[in-house]
């Protein structure tokens, strides 16, 4: 049986993890060196917080995708930790909340980059800016100025801002099954949709 777990943002995670440890490390090591004088308090709390929002945020994240994971026997019921079996016959009620900042489940992706969907040379074929080197000098910040464009919003936001708001916010992918047993609540589900779409075969879902 397929395992699903609860880890479709480690990538997002320990992306992040690596940028608040660079940055906790600037913080401590170097900016006594920057500005010659002896760390303050404020500077000591925010690279403390930085590690515990980077790479301990990770550690946690890791582990409860360790700790918890779920499968599906279409015969006996939803298996937890391969080991607790929930009975179909059991399970009261199955809830889905889809992620509140965009509309697919899974590991969020940036849209290509690809400068011809900025058509810089469409016109300048036809002669608007032919041949000059002022003509190239304009496409080039042009095509600069759109792929930073690109980067912030259609890579980083999605890469690193929506998993993370997804994460430590109450916006993202959420699984909660009740049942005679109790309630066990899933976060981040890798292959959720598959996940769900198994279990739909035995429990009608409720999505919100």
């Amino acid at each position: 049986m397929k395992e699903y777990r609860q880890n479709s943002h480690t990538f997002s995670l320990a992306f992040w993890a690596v940028l608040c440890t660079a940055t906790a490390i600037v913080l401590f090591v170097h900016s006594h060196k920057i500005v010659s004088r002896a760390l303050k308090a404020e500077e000591i709390l925010a690279g403390v917080a930085l590690l515990m929002f980077g790479p301990a945020a990770l550690a946690v994240y890791i582990i409860r995708s360790r700790a918890v994971w779920v499968s599906v026997d279409h015969l006996r019921g939803i298996v937890v930790n391969g080991t607790r079996t929930i009975p179909w016959e059991e399970v009261y009620r199955v809830e889905r909340r889809r992620p509140r900042l965009r509309s697919e489940s899974g590991p969020t992706q940036a849209k290509p980059w690809s400068l011809d969907s900025t058509n810089l040379a469409g016109g300048c074929a036809e002669g608007c800016l032919i041949g000059g080197s002022e003509a190239f000098i304009v496409v080039l910040i042009l095509g600069a100025a759109l792929f930073v464009f690109w980067l912030v919003f259609f890579a980083l936001v999605p890469l690193l801002i929506l998993p993370l708001l997804e994460v430590f916010a109450p916006f993202g992918d959420r699984i909660r099954i009740q049942s005679r047993r109790g309630t066990l609540l899933l976060r981040d589900l890798s292959d959720a949709e598959e996940f769900m779409a198994a279990v739909a075969l035995r429990r009608p879902i409720t999505e919100e």
